[in-house]
């Protein structure tokens, strides 16, 4: 199957135009310069994307350690109330409650990191440049 290039109408080819080898591959350069850059655009918005996943999970994380030490603080207050003869009940139910919550919080929170995929689109894309370059390539040495 062949791959169609699109070009403005009365655009020539380099060859139509009777260029010779060396300015052809100097298109064939400017053409690969401009793909690393859609590829470091790319790359970049992966990045970035890892970067706003990876924060927003340590958001959670800090926001659950927070809450992890002060229900162990009403834990605590909770073992220590009927010392004073103060009801503890309502103590136990609350520290638990969010223990449980924060617990869920930073497990959810190393799940999230731990499966942070790596830019796939990427790299998937910098293989297939590199293939087209190779092509590119042989085809230009071999016209010669």
């Amino acid at each position: 199957m062949a791959i169609r290039e699109r070009r403005p109408q009365g655009a020539a080819r380099a060859t139509d135009a009777g260029i010779d080898g060396r300015n052809e591959l100097s298109v064939v350069f400017s053409r690969l310069f401009h793909l690393l850059g859609l590829e470091i655009e790319l790359g970049l918005a992966e990045l970035r994307q890892i970067a706003l996943t990876a924060t927003i999970a340590a958001a959670v994380a800090v926001a659950s350690l927070i809450v992890l030490l002060a229900s162990v603080v009403v834990l605590v207050t909770g073992a220590f109330a009927p010392l004073f003869g103060a009801p503890w009940e309502h103590f136990v139910v609350a520290g638990g409650g969010f223990l449980l919550l924060s617990a869920a919080g930073i497990g959810w929170s190393v799940w999230r990191v731990k499966h942070i995929r790596w830019p796939e689109k990427t790299v998937r894309s910098l293989e297939e440049t590199r293939r087209w370059l190779g092509a590119q390539l042989r085809s230009k040495l071999t016209l010669r």
